[in-house]
């Protein structure tokens, strides 16, 4: 098993290695926690120039459900061969519901919903949960961010993203922002930024 270190001031190699899907094979687990020098690279590098200055912009924990992933895990999970999860391009990010309730997080809920009444002439609507603000400040702030790949993923319902996947490549920086969702028609949708933040307003 590769070492565990500190990839920024938040976040730790380990964090994107782990896998409940790989803890229930012994040998997936040994080649998820044995990545290339190359996925750890690409893992460095998504934690700086994206992860890491997302944390600093929502001033809030986030944990991370999925990073790198071998390609056995990558195929029990039903992910497609090219996903940048397989290259360690890629995390699958969440807020704790606390976020909502939080008064420490007050003033920056106000500043994210003032910023999106700005952007779509709507008030964010009352059941949007704390991963839609994550979505949110990653969508207002994504020209400054080194972004791939922004994605409101599954969830039930718009602006309740049951995660918020976010990739960042040395090789190309799209700055695309998908939905993938079970509720949607269609069910992958590719807004632009004010269309995205709609997601959670009183009106879409």
């Amino acid at each position: 098993m590769i070492g565990n270190r500190n990839l920024s001031s938040h976040f730790t190699l380990h964090e994107f290695l782990r896998s409940q899907t790989a803890e229930r094979n012994d040998e997936w687990m040994e080649e998820q926690f044995n990545p290339s020098d190359k996925v750890v690279e690409s893992l460095e590098y998504l934690v700086e120039t994206a992860i890491q200055p997302v944390r600093n912009a929502l001033s809030y924990p986030i944990s991370v459900s999925s990073g790198y992933r071998s390609p056995p895990v990558n195929d029990a999970v039903g992910s497609t061969p090219t996903s940048q999860h397989l290259i360690g391009e890629a995390g699958d990010l969440g807020v704790s519901r606390n976020f909502l309730s939080d008064p420490d997080t007050a003033l920056m809920r106000w500043r994210i919903e003032e910023q999106i009444r700005e952007k779509t002439g709507f008030e964010v609507r009352s059941g949007v949960n704390a991963n839609f603000y994550l979505f949110a400040i990653i969508c207002l702030k994504l020209e400054g961010f080194d972004i791939d790949q922004l994605i409101h993923e599954f969830g039930p319902d718009f602006g309740q993203p049951a995660w918020v996947h976010v990739a960042a490549s040395r090789r190309q920086n799209k700055r695309e922002i998908l939905l993938i969702s079970s509720f949607s028609s269609p069910k992958v949708q590719r807004p632009n930024v004010e269309e995205a933040l709609r997601y959670g307003t009183k009106e879409p």
